[in-house]
């Protein structure tokens, strides 16, 4: 890598990165911009996990039971990255898609025991109630009088009759048992063994939780089975799990097709990406036109051959369909002395002599140059300011060359919502523009940063479907960008 590795926030900024053609629903503009992307977006998970189950639980200890495991064996998922390099012995399976309780019908051998079992409870509620009957007689004769055994009979007969229609109700549905999720194999295992190394430790275990409520690992319900090691891809999955494994959480905007369908560039968004990176490429050529003009006043025996390698960069407002900002504009503002609007002479040329006023710099300092006005004009404490535009917040911006990792890192504080760029920078180019290698920087998808825009490019092969302003196809456009900024750039700032 000829830009290395640079660390920022603790993180490398060499990450890889994927690039994927957008799809829309016009195919003559599918491929003209193509997203560059992390390959976090997607997690590969394993098919299937092995995890430990208690089975045919209590009805009454169910919920305590499971509220006591999620204490102690959360339902959750794998550890970050930065977790993994901490401790790499400690990876648990994902879990956090499964539920921690199941209903399902009852097998044969259960519904036998339940009816031991009510059998039992029913012989040790008629011998109290005969002791109940015995000390009845007993009573006084002016609580006969007083009508009180009458009242008794009938809130027994009361009694019995609801409970023989709860039982009838029993008998014509279907028996059901609950089972509880404990967790994955690996996290079991790991609580047990620390259990069993840590005897003294304070914080309850997975031994102790069990023994709370007359269970343990040797136990018969105590299980082991094979479970969704991932969240269901669909509702048609999800439904089949349910059914027939076990119950799943389906979430539905973090399955790759919902991502893909609500991240997809449609027709006319396309369209309007053609017509702004073809108003990039005029800001660019108006950016070399103020760079002969400031050249022209200076001494020509000594800077007549300096370069300069000038982009072109737009703030547009997507809301609108309006540009926001120009970095040529800008430069104009910085650069000219007295009235711009007025063609004096240059004072200075920012981009040669402020290594940070490059194109897109320029640009996201027009933004900041309206928020300034609004402020004096208005005060910073008038509603009007207070409830206006914060920085870059939701705009987009077009530039001719990819950003280097300064300017894409600019563009992260800047909160833009999308950056599109024409040729990208094989050496410096901080989005991740196409190498060999595949190892790119990739500063709008780098993890802790407190925010991300996405990122797409011109899609740089030769094509002649669709056209720019109605006389322009790709293939020009990518010759002028080309002509614009060649391989190897001679740029007067770094001689």
């Amino acid at each position: 890598q000829q830009c290395g590795i640079v660390l920022l926030s603790g993180h490398p900024l060499a990450l890889y990165c994927r690039m994927v053609t957008m799809s829309c629903s016009n195919s003559s503009n599918a491929d003209w911009f193509i997203e560059i992307e992390s390959p976090d977006a997607e997690e590969v998970l394993p098919e299937w996990i092995e995890c430990y189950i208690i089975e045919n639980i209590d009805p009454t200890i169910c919920g305590p039971l499971s509220k006591d495991l999620s204490a102690i064996l959360p339902l959750r998922s794998p550890l970050s990255s930065a977790e993994t390099n901490a401790s790499t012995t400690n990876q648990f399976p994902k879990t956090d898609h499964l539920k921690r309780a199941r209903r399902r019908a009852a097998t044969e051998i259960e519904v036998k025991l339940r009816a031991n079992s009510s059998a039992q409870t029913q012989k040790l509620s008629s011998s109290s109630s005969d002791d109940k009957t015995s000390c009845g007689k007993k009573l006084k004769s002016e609580d006969v009088e007083s009508g009180d055994i009458n009242t008794e009979k009938q809130s027994n007969g009361h009694n019995i009759k609801k409970r023989k229609q709860k039982d009838r109700s029993n008998q014509n549905s279907t028996p059901w048992s609950l089972d509880v999720l404990v967790g994955s194999v690996q996290q079991c295992n790991d609580s047990l063994k620390t259990a069993t190394t840590t005897r003294n430790a304070t914080s309850p275990s997975l031994l102790a939780v069990l023994a709370k409520y007359g269970l343990s690992e040797e136990s018969p319900n105590f299980t082991r089975q094979s479970l969704p090691g991932r969240p269901a891809k669909n509702k048609e999955e999800r439904d089949e799990w349910n059914k027939s494994v076990w119950p799943t959480l389906f979430f539905e905007k973090k399955t790759t097709q919902f991502k893909q369908e609500e991240i997809a560039l449609t027709s006319a968004e396309i369209e309007l990406m053609k017509n702004w990176m073809q108003e990039a490429l005029a800001d660019a050529m108006m950016g070399y036109t103020q760079w002969r003009e400031w050249k022209e006043q200076i001494e020509p025996s000594r800077d007549k051959e300096l370069s300069l390698s000038i982009s072109g960069a737009l703030v547009i407002d997507p809301q609108t369909g309006s540009i926001v900002s120009r970095a040529s504009q800008e430069r104009k503002l910085q650069g000219i002395a007295g009235d711009a609007s007025n063609h004096q002479t240059w004072a200075s040329f920012p981009d040669y002599i402020n290594p940070l006023s490059t194109a897109p710099l320029l640009a996201i300092q027009g933004v900041s140059r309206i928020e300034r006005q609004v402020a004096i004009s208005n005060g910073m404490e008038s509603d009007k300011f207070r409830g206006g535009q914060y920085l870059c917040t939701g705009y987009d911006v077009y530039l001719t060359k990819e950003p280097n990792i300064f300017e894409a890192m600019s563009l992260v504080h800047s909160r833009v919502r999308r950056v599109i760029f024409g040729i990208p920078d094989e050496g410096m180019g901080g989005l991740g523009g196409p190498k060999s290698s595949g190892q790119e920087a990739g500063i709008h998808s780098l993890p802790g940063t407190n925010h991300h825009y996405r990122a797409f490019r011109l899609n740089l092969s030769d094509g002649s479907d669709g056209c720019i302003g109605g006389d322009m196809t790709r293939k020009s456009l990518v010759a002028e960008l080309r002509n614009l900024h060649p391989e190897k750039e001679v740029d007067c700032r770094n001689i």
